[in-house]
Protein backbone atom coordinates (compact mmCIF):
# COMPACT_ATOMS: atom_id res chain seq x y z
CA UNK A 1 0.00 0.00 0.00
CA UNK A 2 1.23 3.29 -1.18
CA UNK A 3 0.63 6.72 1.04
CA UNK A 4 0.03 9.66 -0.82
CA UNK A 5 3.51 10.80 -0.81
CA UNK A 6 4.23 7.99 -2.58
CA UNK A 7 6.20 5.90 -0.90
CA UNK A 8 6.13 2.69 0.71
CA UNK A 9 4.25 2.76 4.01
CA UNK A 10 4.86 -0.66 6.19
CA UNK A 11 1.76 -2.65 7.38
CA UNK A 12 1.62 -2.66 11.29
CA UNK A 13 0.81 -6.18 10.82
CA UNK A 14 4.30 -7.45 9.20
CA UNK A 15 7.54 -7.60 10.92
CA UNK A 16 9.49 -4.43 11.01
CA UNK A 17 12.67 -6.90 9.63
CA UNK A 18 12.52 -9.39 7.42
CA UNK A 19 14.71 -12.19 6.88
CA UNK A 20 16.24 -10.57 4.15
CA UNK A 21 17.12 -7.65 5.65
CA UNK A 22 18.49 -9.34 8.52
CA UNK A 23 20.64 -10.69 6.32
CA UNK A 24 21.63 -6.58 4.79
CA UNK A 25 22.50 -6.13 7.77
CA UNK A 26 24.38 -8.91 8.67
CA UNK A 27 26.90 -8.40 5.68
CA UNK A 28 27.14 -4.70 6.55
CA UNK A 29 28.42 -5.32 9.76
CA UNK A 30 30.30 -7.89 8.79
CA UNK A 31 32.06 -5.43 5.93
CA UNK A 32 32.42 -2.79 8.86
CA UNK A 33 34.42 -5.18 10.44
CA UNK A 34 36.46 -6.40 7.70
CA UNK A 35 36.88 -2.05 7.14
CA UNK A 36 37.78 -2.22 10.95
CA UNK A 37 40.21 -4.41 10.73
CA UNK A 38 42.01 -3.44 7.84
CA UNK A 39 42.47 0.21 9.16
CA UNK A 40 43.71 -1.44 11.87
CA UNK A 41 46.46 -3.25 10.24
CA UNK A 42 47.20 -0.20 8.00
CA UNK A 43 47.35 1.78 11.55
CA UNK A 44 49.75 -0.17 13.33
CA UNK A 45 52.07 -1.54 10.38
CA UNK A 46 52.36 1.75 8.67
CA UNK A 47 56.02 2.93 8.53
CA UNK A 48 55.31 7.08 9.36
CA UNK A 49 53.82 7.83 12.86
CA UNK A 50 50.02 8.40 13.39
CA UNK A 51 48.67 10.10 16.56
CA UNK A 52 44.58 10.33 16.57
CA UNK A 53 43.27 13.85 18.93
CA UNK A 54 40.17 14.26 20.02
CA UNK A 55 39.61 17.55 18.14
CA UNK A 56 37.20 19.10 21.13
CA UNK A 57 39.04 18.19 24.01
CA UNK A 58 42.65 17.87 22.72
CA UNK A 59 43.70 14.53 24.19
CA UNK A 60 45.35 12.01 22.45
CA UNK A 61 43.23 9.10 21.87
CA UNK A 62 45.26 6.67 20.07
CA UNK A 63 48.87 6.32 18.00
CA UNK A 64 50.56 3.80 16.15
CA UNK A 65 53.61 1.75 16.93
CA UNK A 66 55.82 3.41 14.82
CA UNK A 67 55.19 6.82 16.18
CA UNK A 68 56.01 4.60 19.84
CA UNK A 69 59.44 3.62 18.19
CA UNK A 70 60.06 6.33 16.98
CA UNK A 71 59.89 8.91 20.17
CA UNK A 72 60.26 6.04 23.14
CA UNK A 73 57.26 6.68 25.14
CA UNK A 74 54.64 3.80 25.47
CA UNK A 75 51.29 3.77 24.68
CA UNK A 76 49.97 4.53 27.96
CA UNK A 77 52.23 7.44 27.82
CA UNK A 78 50.02 8.92 25.15
CA UNK A 79 46.61 8.30 25.94
CA UNK A 80 44.43 11.03 27.66
CA UNK A 81 47.05 13.34 27.28
CA UNK A 82 47.63 16.63 25.19
CA UNK A 83 50.08 17.28 22.64
CA UNK A 84 52.22 19.41 24.96
CA UNK A 85 51.89 17.37 28.18
CA UNK A 86 53.79 14.37 26.53
CA UNK A 87 57.33 16.33 26.40
CA UNK A 88 57.87 15.59 22.59
CA UNK A 89 57.62 19.16 21.61
CA UNK A 90 60.24 20.98 22.15
CA UNK A 91 58.23 24.40 22.96
CA UNK A 92 55.00 24.37 24.93
CA UNK A 93 53.54 27.37 23.70
CA UNK A 94 54.26 26.88 19.90
CA UNK A 95 52.72 22.90 20.13
CA UNK A 96 49.50 25.37 22.06
CA UNK A 97 49.33 27.08 18.77
CA UNK A 98 50.16 24.74 16.37
CA UNK A 99 46.58 22.64 18.12
CA UNK A 100 44.51 25.94 17.61
CA UNK A 101 45.74 26.02 13.78
CA UNK A 102 44.84 22.58 14.00
CA UNK A 103 41.27 22.99 15.38
CA UNK A 104 40.84 26.10 13.02
CA UNK A 105 41.83 24.90 9.92
CA UNK A 106 42.03 20.92 10.01
CA UNK A 107 44.23 20.45 7.32
CA UNK A 108 47.94 21.72 9.12
CA UNK A 109 51.61 20.75 7.43
CA UNK A 110 54.74 21.69 8.56
CA UNK A 111 57.69 20.58 6.76
CA UNK A 112 60.19 20.53 9.43
CA UNK A 113 59.22 20.60 12.71
CA UNK A 114 61.39 19.62 15.67
CA UNK A 115 60.62 16.91 17.57
CA UNK A 116 62.27 15.64 21.38
CA UNK A 117 62.59 11.67 21.84
CA UNK A 118 62.10 10.31 25.64
CA UNK A 119 65.47 9.69 25.53
CA UNK A 120 66.19 13.89 24.73
CA UNK A 121 67.45 13.40 21.08
CA UNK A 122 66.52 15.77 18.77
CA UNK A 123 64.89 14.52 15.82
CA UNK A 124 63.60 16.26 12.49
CA UNK A 125 60.01 15.18 11.41
CA UNK A 126 57.61 16.69 8.76
CA UNK A 127 54.20 16.75 10.37
CA UNK A 128 50.50 16.40 8.20
CA UNK A 129 46.76 16.90 10.29
CA UNK A 130 43.48 16.05 8.39
CA UNK A 131 40.52 16.28 10.73
CA UNK A 132 37.22 14.31 9.97
CA UNK A 133 33.74 12.75 11.58
CA UNK A 134 34.05 9.67 13.14
CA UNK A 135 31.02 8.23 14.77
CA UNK A 136 29.92 11.64 15.73
CA UNK A 137 33.31 12.59 17.40
CA UNK A 138 35.49 14.78 15.81
CA UNK A 139 39.13 13.62 15.12
CA UNK A 140 42.11 14.63 14.05
CA UNK A 141 44.74 12.17 12.50
CA UNK A 142 48.12 13.36 12.34
CA UNK A 143 51.29 11.72 10.37
CA UNK A 144 54.41 12.17 11.86
CA UNK A 145 57.48 10.89 9.34
CA UNK A 146 60.48 10.72 10.67
CA UNK A 147 62.86 13.00 7.84
CA UNK A 148 66.12 13.38 10.31
CA UNK A 149 68.56 10.98 7.98
CA UNK A 150 66.84 12.86 4.85
CA UNK A 151 67.64 16.23 6.42
CA UNK A 152 70.93 15.13 7.11
CA UNK A 153 71.81 14.07 4.06
CA UNK A 154 70.33 17.30 1.89
CA UNK A 155 72.59 19.26 4.51
CA UNK A 156 75.33 17.23 3.37
CA UNK A 157 74.68 17.37 -0.72
CA UNK A 158 74.11 21.14 0.20
CA UNK A 159 77.52 21.37 1.72
CA UNK A 160 79.31 19.36 -0.92
CA UNK A 161 78.16 22.02 -3.47
CA UNK A 162 78.10 24.89 -1.48
CA UNK A 163 81.01 24.57 0.86
CA UNK A 164 84.71 24.59 0.75
CA UNK A 165 85.82 20.62 1.38
CA UNK A 166 88.89 21.48 3.25
CA UNK A 167 87.93 24.54 5.51
CA UNK A 168 84.05 24.63 5.65
CA UNK A 169 84.02 28.16 4.38
CA UNK A 170 81.83 29.05 1.50
CA UNK A 171 83.22 28.41 -1.85
CA UNK A 172 83.04 29.97 -4.96
CA UNK A 173 79.98 29.11 -5.96
CA UNK A 174 78.10 30.43 -2.62
CA UNK A 175 80.38 33.61 -2.96
CA UNK A 176 78.84 34.32 -5.89
CA UNK A 177 75.57 34.07 -4.53
CA UNK A 178 76.41 36.20 -1.46
CA UNK A 179 78.41 38.75 -3.25
CA UNK A 180 75.29 39.34 -5.63
CA UNK A 181 72.95 39.66 -2.32
CA UNK A 182 75.38 42.72 -1.50
CA UNK A 183 75.42 44.52 -4.39
CA UNK A 184 71.67 44.36 -4.66
CA UNK A 185 71.35 45.29 -0.57
CA UNK A 186 73.81 48.33 -1.22
CA UNK A 187 72.17 48.91 -4.46
CA UNK A 188 69.10 49.56 -2.04
CA UNK A 189 70.49 50.91 0.51
CA UNK A 190 73.37 53.27 -0.73
CA UNK A 191 75.71 51.84 1.91
CA UNK A 192 78.81 51.00 0.56
CA UNK A 193 80.10 47.41 1.16
CA UNK A 194 83.60 45.48 0.02
CA UNK A 195 85.00 42.87 -1.45
CA UNK A 196 88.16 41.91 -0.13
CA UNK A 197 90.85 39.59 -2.45
CA UNK A 198 93.12 37.58 -0.03
CA UNK A 199 96.79 35.75 -0.53
CA UNK A 200 98.59 33.77 1.83
CA UNK A 201 102.48 35.15 1.30
CA UNK A 202 105.20 32.74 0.26
CA UNK A 203 102.77 29.75 0.64
CA UNK A 204 104.29 27.83 -2.25
CA UNK A 205 107.32 27.81 -0.12
CA UNK A 206 105.41 25.73 3.21
CA UNK A 207 104.02 23.74 0.92
CA UNK A 208 106.43 22.46 -0.96
CA UNK A 209 109.21 22.08 2.34
CA UNK A 210 106.59 20.46 4.76
CA UNK A 211 104.55 19.15 2.73
CA UNK A 212 100.62 19.70 1.61
CA UNK A 213 99.19 18.35 4.82
CA UNK A 214 101.06 20.92 6.71
CA UNK A 215 99.51 23.38 4.17
CA UNK A 216 96.51 21.92 4.40
CA UNK A 217 96.78 22.60 8.17
CA UNK A 218 97.86 26.07 7.99
CA UNK A 219 94.90 26.87 5.74
CA UNK A 220 92.65 25.63 8.09
CA UNK A 221 93.67 27.85 10.78
CA UNK A 222 93.75 30.82 8.31
CA UNK A 223 89.78 30.37 7.74
CA UNK A 224 89.40 30.16 11.40
CA UNK A 225 90.95 33.12 12.31
CA UNK A 226 89.69 35.35 9.49
CA UNK A 227 85.89 34.27 10.43
CA UNK A 228 86.41 35.40 14.08
CA UNK A 229 87.42 39.19 12.51
CA UNK A 230 84.21 39.74 10.99
CA UNK A 231 80.48 40.22 11.72
CA UNK A 232 77.94 37.67 11.48
CA UNK A 233 76.21 39.19 8.37
CA UNK A 234 79.95 39.05 6.09
CA UNK A 235 81.15 36.32 4.77
CA UNK A 236 84.54 34.53 4.31
CA UNK A 237 85.19 32.12 1.74
CA UNK A 238 87.92 30.23 0.44
CA UNK A 239 88.21 30.29 -3.63
CA UNK A 240 91.10 27.26 -4.01
CA UNK A 241 94.94 27.10 -3.01
CA UNK A 242 95.71 29.95 -0.60
CA UNK A 243 93.62 32.68 -2.04
CA UNK A 244 90.43 34.00 0.59
CA UNK A 245 87.48 35.83 0.01
CA UNK A 246 86.18 38.37 2.61
CA UNK A 247 82.63 40.31 1.64
CA UNK A 248 82.17 42.75 4.11
CA UNK A 249 78.38 44.24 4.25
CA UNK A 250 76.89 47.45 4.83
CA UNK A 251 79.52 49.52 5.52
CA UNK A 252 78.97 53.38 5.56
CA UNK A 253 76.87 55.72 3.22
CA UNK A 254 80.22 57.32 2.72
CA UNK A 255 83.11 55.54 0.74
CA UNK A 256 86.18 57.26 2.91
CA UNK A 257 84.38 56.49 6.10
CA UNK A 258 83.95 52.82 4.87
CA UNK A 259 87.50 52.67 3.60
CA UNK A 260 88.27 53.14 6.87
CA UNK A 261 86.03 50.44 8.44
CA UNK A 262 87.60 48.36 5.58
CA UNK A 263 91.14 49.38 7.21
CA UNK A 264 89.79 48.64 10.73
CA UNK A 265 88.93 44.71 9.74
CA UNK A 266 92.33 44.38 8.21
CA UNK A 267 94.10 45.13 11.23
CA UNK A 268 91.86 43.23 13.25
CA UNK A 269 93.05 40.53 10.68
CA UNK A 270 96.30 41.32 10.48
CA UNK A 271 97.17 40.99 14.06
CA UNK A 272 94.88 37.51 13.69
CA UNK A 273 96.79 36.18 10.84
CA UNK A 274 100.47 37.31 12.14
CA UNK A 275 100.34 35.49 15.22
CA UNK A 276 102.32 32.00 15.08
CA UNK A 277 100.59 28.83 13.91
CA UNK A 278 100.91 25.79 15.88
CA UNK A 279 101.20 23.15 13.05
CA UNK A 280 102.65 19.24 13.37
CA UNK A 281 104.48 20.09 17.27
CA UNK A 282 106.31 23.20 15.28
CA UNK A 283 105.27 26.90 15.00
CA UNK A 284 104.95 28.59 11.84
CA UNK A 285 104.75 32.02 10.40
CA UNK A 286 102.30 33.64 7.91
CA UNK A 287 101.29 36.83 6.27
CA UNK A 288 98.86 37.80 4.14
CA UNK A 289 98.54 39.96 0.73
CA UNK A 290 95.10 42.01 0.23
CA UNK A 291 93.40 43.86 -1.97
CA UNK A 292 89.97 45.66 -1.78
CA UNK A 293 87.46 47.29 -3.79
CA UNK A 294 84.27 49.30 -2.89
CA UNK A 295 81.13 49.18 -4.12
CA UNK A 296 77.39 50.41 -3.31
CA UNK A 297 75.04 49.49 -6.47
CA UNK A 298 74.76 46.27 -8.98
CA UNK A 299 75.58 47.97 -12.01
CA UNK A 300 78.71 46.27 -12.16
CA UNK A 301 78.79 42.63 -12.38
CA UNK A 302 80.25 40.23 -9.55
CA UNK A 303 83.16 38.98 -11.85
CA UNK A 304 84.56 42.21 -12.86
CA UNK A 305 84.71 42.83 -9.12
CA UNK A 306 86.64 40.18 -8.22
CA UNK A 307 89.22 41.26 -10.96
CA UNK A 308 89.18 44.70 -9.30
CA UNK A 309 90.16 42.98 -6.04
CA UNK A 310 92.47 40.68 -7.19
CA UNK A 311 94.21 43.48 -9.25
CA UNK A 312 94.60 45.38 -6.00
CA UNK A 313 96.00 42.40 -4.34
CA UNK A 314 98.76 41.88 -7.10
CA UNK A 315 99.24 45.59 -6.22
CA UNK A 316 99.80 44.96 -2.39
CA UNK A 317 102.10 42.25 -3.39
CA UNK A 318 104.56 44.40 -5.45
CA UNK A 319 104.42 46.67 -2.70
CA UNK A 320 105.88 43.73 -0.04
CA UNK A 321 103.47 41.66 0.75
CA UNK A 322 101.67 41.59 4.00
CA UNK A 323 100.15 44.92 3.34
CA UNK A 324 96.49 46.49 1.71
CA UNK A 325 95.74 48.09 -1.46
CA UNK A 326 92.54 49.40 -2.56
CA UNK A 327 91.31 49.30 -6.22
CA UNK A 328 91.97 52.63 -8.56
CA UNK A 329 90.98 52.70 -11.86
CA UNK A 330 94.14 54.46 -12.56
CA UNK A 331 95.71 51.18 -11.28
CA UNK A 332 97.26 50.28 -15.03
CA UNK A 333 98.64 53.31 -14.96
CA UNK A 334 100.86 52.47 -11.81
CA UNK A 335 103.99 50.59 -12.87
CA UNK A 336 105.19 53.37 -15.15
CA UNK A 337 103.99 56.10 -12.45
CA UNK A 338 106.24 53.66 -9.92
CA UNK A 339 108.93 53.76 -12.54
CA UNK A 340 108.73 57.84 -12.24
CA UNK A 341 108.47 57.97 -8.29
CA UNK A 342 111.99 55.98 -7.74
CA UNK A 343 113.61 58.40 -10.12
CA UNK A 344 112.23 60.74 -8.07
CA UNK A 345 113.40 59.04 -4.95
CA UNK A 346 116.73 59.39 -6.38
CA UNK A 347 117.29 62.39 -7.07
CA UNK A 348 116.09 63.35 -3.87
CA UNK A 349 118.24 61.39 -1.75
CA UNK A 350 121.21 63.10 -4.02
CA UNK A 351 119.80 66.48 -4.00
CA UNK A 352 119.29 66.16 -0.04
CA UNK A 353 115.03 66.35 -0.44
CA UNK A 354 114.56 64.84 2.91
CA UNK A 355 113.98 66.44 6.46
CA UNK A 356 113.27 65.09 9.65
CA UNK A 357 110.44 65.49 11.95
CA UNK A 358 110.32 65.30 15.73
CA UNK A 359 107.40 63.75 17.55
CA UNK A 360 107.96 64.05 21.24
CA UNK A 361 107.77 61.07 23.45
CA UNK A 362 105.91 61.92 27.25
CA UNK A 363 106.64 60.68 30.37
CA UNK A 364 105.37 61.24 34.03
CA UNK A 365 103.79 64.75 33.78
CA UNK A 366 103.76 65.65 30.63
CA UNK A 367 107.94 65.89 30.54
CA UNK A 368 109.55 65.26 27.42
CA UNK A 369 111.96 62.87 27.45
CA UNK A 370 112.81 62.70 23.93
CA UNK A 371 111.50 62.13 20.38
CA UNK A 372 111.08 59.84 17.93
CA UNK A 373 112.41 60.91 14.33
CA UNK A 374 109.93 60.43 11.06
CA UNK A 375 111.21 60.85 7.75
CA UNK A 376 109.39 63.23 5.40
CA UNK A 377 110.22 64.65 1.92
CA UNK A 378 109.98 68.14 0.57
CA UNK A 379 109.24 67.24 -3.10
CA UNK A 380 109.40 70.07 -5.37
CA UNK A 381 106.32 69.90 -7.21
CA UNK A 382 104.44 67.58 -5.07
CA UNK A 383 105.26 69.29 -1.94
CA UNK A 384 105.54 67.09 1.61
CA UNK A 385 105.28 63.31 0.88
CA UNK A 386 104.43 61.09 3.35
CA UNK A 387 106.74 58.28 4.26
CA UNK A 388 103.61 55.35 3.44
CA UNK A 389 104.21 56.93 -0.38
CA UNK A 390 107.42 56.42 -0.48
CA UNK A 391 109.43 54.02 2.19
CA UNK A 392 108.08 50.85 0.75
CA UNK A 393 109.63 51.49 -2.38
CA UNK A 394 112.51 52.47 -0.65
CA UNK A 395 112.67 49.25 0.72
CA UNK A 396 111.71 47.01 -2.80
CA UNK A 397 115.23 49.29 -4.31
CA UNK A 398 117.45 48.87 -1.69
CA UNK A 399 117.75 53.01 -1.62
CA UNK A 400 116.24 52.51 2.15
CA UNK A 401 119.52 51.83 3.15
CA UNK A 402 121.01 55.34 1.78
CA UNK A 403 118.04 56.80 3.32
CA UNK A 404 118.60 55.14 6.69
CA UNK A 405 121.88 56.19 7.13
CA UNK A 406 120.85 59.86 6.63
CA UNK A 407 118.41 59.60 8.87
CA UNK A 408 120.95 58.32 11.71
CA UNK A 409 123.39 60.66 10.62
CA UNK A 410 121.03 63.65 10.99
CA UNK A 411 119.43 62.44 14.16
CA UNK A 412 123.34 61.89 15.76
CA UNK A 413 124.26 65.37 14.73
CA UNK A 414 121.39 66.71 16.34
CA UNK A 415 121.85 65.19 19.43
CA UNK A 416 125.37 66.86 19.60
CA UNK A 417 123.48 70.22 18.97
CA UNK A 418 121.05 69.12 22.16
CA UNK A 419 124.36 68.19 24.01
CA UNK A 420 125.27 72.09 24.25
CA UNK A 421 121.51 73.44 25.56
CA UNK A 422 120.89 72.48 29.17
CA UNK A 423 116.68 71.82 28.81
CA UNK A 424 117.64 69.55 25.63
CA UNK A 425 121.29 67.72 26.97
CA UNK A 426 119.27 64.62 28.47
CA UNK A 427 117.08 63.74 25.33
CA UNK A 428 116.98 60.91 23.38
CA UNK A 429 116.38 60.37 19.85
CA UNK A 430 114.51 57.22 18.79
CA UNK A 431 115.29 56.31 15.18
CA UNK A 432 113.64 53.40 12.99
CA UNK A 433 116.11 50.68 11.49
CA UNK A 434 114.35 48.72 8.71
CA UNK A 435 114.62 45.04 8.61
CA UNK A 436 117.24 45.39 5.12
CA UNK A 437 119.33 48.11 6.65
CA UNK A 438 119.87 46.20 10.09
CA UNK A 439 120.38 43.10 7.66
CA UNK A 440 123.54 44.88 6.20
CA UNK A 441 126.93 43.05 7.53
CA UNK A 442 128.38 46.30 8.43
CA UNK A 443 125.87 47.86 10.10
CA UNK A 444 127.55 47.49 12.95
CA UNK A 445 130.08 49.40 11.77
CA UNK A 446 128.30 52.14 10.14
CA UNK A 447 126.30 52.68 13.86
CA UNK A 448 130.31 52.84 15.67
CA UNK A 449 131.13 55.20 12.42
CA UNK A 450 128.64 57.51 12.68
CA UNK A 451 128.76 58.23 16.56
CA UNK A 452 132.31 58.67 16.19
CA UNK A 453 132.08 61.24 13.29
CA UNK A 454 129.53 63.40 14.63
CA UNK A 455 130.25 63.05 18.80
CA UNK A 456 127.12 61.76 19.55
CA UNK A 457 126.35 60.37 22.93
CA UNK A 458 126.04 56.52 22.32
CA UNK A 459 123.10 56.70 25.37
CA UNK A 460 121.29 59.29 23.69
CA UNK A 461 120.44 57.25 20.45
CA UNK A 462 117.51 54.64 20.81
CA UNK A 463 117.10 52.55 18.03
CA UNK A 464 113.26 51.14 17.29
CA UNK A 465 113.65 47.65 15.43
CA UNK A 466 110.47 45.59 14.25
CA UNK A 467 109.55 42.44 15.05
CA UNK A 468 109.42 41.11 11.76
CA UNK A 469 113.55 41.14 12.40
CA UNK A 470 113.47 38.37 15.18
CA UNK A 471 112.53 35.56 12.36
CA UNK A 472 115.36 36.07 10.07
CA UNK A 473 118.12 34.66 11.37
CA UNK A 474 117.89 35.36 15.10
CA UNK A 475 121.76 34.29 16.19
CA UNK A 476 122.64 37.49 13.52
CA UNK A 477 120.44 39.76 15.41
CA UNK A 478 121.08 39.00 18.63
CA UNK A 479 125.44 39.38 18.19
CA UNK A 480 124.48 43.17 16.57
CA UNK A 481 122.42 43.95 19.09
CA UNK A 482 124.65 42.98 21.74
CA UNK A 483 127.78 44.50 20.20
CA UNK A 484 125.21 48.14 20.09
CA UNK A 485 124.45 47.44 23.72
CA UNK A 486 127.89 47.20 24.76
CA UNK A 487 128.55 50.89 23.35
CA UNK A 488 125.19 52.10 25.41
CA UNK A 489 122.82 52.21 22.57
CA UNK A 490 119.16 51.39 23.57
CA UNK A 491 116.73 49.07 22.04
CA UNK A 492 112.78 49.60 21.64
CA UNK A 493 110.76 46.67 20.00
CA UNK A 494 108.28 48.52 17.91
CA UNK A 495 105.04 48.11 17.09
CA UNK A 496 104.99 45.03 19.38
CA UNK A 497 102.14 42.98 19.21
CA UNK A 498 101.76 42.77 15.56
CA UNK A 499 104.70 40.81 14.65
CA UNK A 500 106.19 37.47 15.39
CA UNK A 501 108.07 37.75 18.54
CA UNK A 502 107.75 35.38 21.32
CA UNK A 503 108.95 35.04 24.49
CA UNK A 504 112.03 33.23 24.03
CA UNK A 505 113.16 35.84 21.25
CA UNK A 506 112.47 38.63 24.01
CA UNK A 507 114.87 36.92 26.68
CA UNK A 508 117.26 37.02 24.36
CA UNK A 509 117.07 40.69 23.42
CA UNK A 510 118.85 43.39 24.92
CA UNK A 511 115.86 45.35 24.93
CA UNK A 512 114.86 48.46 26.83
CA UNK A 513 111.70 48.98 25.60
CA UNK A 514 108.46 47.70 24.39
CA UNK A 515 106.40 49.85 22.24
CA UNK A 516 102.67 49.05 22.14
CA UNK A 517 100.90 49.68 18.34
CA UNK A 518 98.85 52.15 17.46
CA UNK A 519 96.38 49.24 16.56
CA UNK A 520 95.61 48.50 20.08
CA UNK A 521 95.61 52.31 21.52
CA UNK A 522 92.81 53.39 18.76
CA UNK A 523 90.09 50.83 20.02
CA UNK A 524 91.70 50.38 23.49
CA UNK A 525 88.66 52.30 25.06
CA UNK A 526 85.93 50.44 23.23
CA UNK A 527 87.39 47.02 21.80
CA UNK A 528 87.96 44.43 25.42
CA UNK A 529 90.44 42.68 22.63
CA UNK A 530 92.79 45.43 22.25
CA UNK A 531 92.34 46.37 25.91
CA UNK A 532 93.27 43.48 27.02
CA UNK A 533 96.07 43.05 24.63
CA UNK A 534 97.50 46.22 26.02
CA UNK A 535 97.31 45.16 29.87
CA UNK A 536 99.47 42.35 28.68
CA UNK A 537 101.92 44.08 26.91
CA UNK A 538 102.54 46.06 30.48
CA UNK A 539 102.29 43.55 32.20
CA UNK A 540 105.17 41.51 29.95
CA UNK A 541 107.34 44.05 29.90
CA UNK A 542 107.23 44.99 33.26
CA UNK A 543 108.11 41.09 34.43
CA UNK A 544 111.15 41.55 31.58
CA UNK A 545 112.34 45.01 33.47
CA UNK A 546 111.58 46.73 30.22
CA UNK A 547 109.84 49.78 29.70
CA UNK A 548 107.11 49.95 27.64
CA UNK A 549 105.69 53.41 25.67
CA UNK A 550 102.79 53.12 23.76
CA UNK A 551 101.99 55.29 20.34
CA UNK A 552 99.27 56.78 18.69
CA UNK A 553 97.89 58.36 21.79
CA UNK A 554 95.27 61.12 20.79
CA UNK A 555 93.03 61.90 23.45
CA UNK A 556 92.62 62.12 27.00
CA UNK A 557 90.89 59.05 27.81
CA UNK A 558 93.24 56.45 26.22
CA UNK A 559 96.22 58.20 28.38
CA UNK A 560 94.49 57.81 31.39
CA UNK A 561 93.52 53.86 30.76
CA UNK A 562 96.76 53.57 29.52
CA UNK A 563 98.20 54.84 32.88
CA UNK A 564 95.93 52.49 35.34
CA UNK A 565 97.24 50.13 32.78
CA UNK A 566 100.58 50.59 34.21
CA UNK A 567 101.87 52.39 31.46
CA UNK A 568 103.83 55.76 31.60
CA UNK A 569 105.34 56.46 28.92
CA UNK A 570 103.22 57.77 25.66
CA UNK A 571 103.34 59.10 22.06
CA UNK A 572 100.95 60.74 20.35
CA UNK A 573 99.04 63.89 18.62
CA UNK A 574 97.53 64.12 22.30
CA UNK A 575 100.55 65.54 23.29
CA UNK A 576 102.16 66.94 20.19
CA UNK A 577 102.09 66.09 16.51
CA UNK A 578 105.67 65.49 14.52
CA UNK A 579 107.41 68.96 14.35
CA UNK A 580 110.00 70.35 12.05
CA UNK A 581 113.24 70.91 14.74
CA UNK A 582 112.58 74.16 15.67
CA UNK A 583 109.15 73.67 16.78
CA UNK A 584 109.88 70.45 18.88
CA UNK A 585 112.94 72.48 20.63
CA UNK A 586 110.25 75.10 21.20
CA UNK A 587 108.07 72.59 23.03
CA UNK A 588 111.11 71.20 24.74
CA UNK A 589 112.52 73.79 25.88
CA UNK A 590 108.94 75.30 27.49
CA UNK A 591 108.78 78.71 24.70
Amino acid sequence: MRNPKNTLRTSPSVPAQTPTSKSMSDLALKALLVSESRYRRLFESARDGILLLNADTGQIEDVNPYLIEMLGYTHAEFLGKKLWEVGTFTDIAESQKMFSKIQAEGYVRYGDLPLRTKAGALIAVEFVSNSYDCEGTNVIQCNIRNITERKKTDERIKELAFFDQLTGLPNRLLLQDRLKQAMFASSRSGIFCALLFMDMDNFKNLNDTLGHDKGDALLKQIGQRLTLCVREGDTVARLGGDEFVVVLAGLNADKAEAAKGVKTVVRKMNVALNQPYQIGGALHNSTASMGVTLFKDDLINSDDLMKQADLAMYKSKEAGRNTLRFFDPNMELAVMKRAGMENDLRRAIEEKQFVLHYQAQITGENRITGAEVLLRWQHPQRGMVPPAEFISLAEETGLIQLLGKWVLETACARLVVWADQLEMADLTIAVNVSANQFRQPDFVDQILKILKNTGANPSRLKLELTESLLIHDVEDTVEKMFALKAKGICFSLDDFGTGYSSLSYLKRLPLDQLKIDRSFVRDILTDPNDAAIARTIVALGQSLGLGVIAEGVETEAQRNFLAVSGCHAYQGYFFSQPLPVEGFEKIAQGV
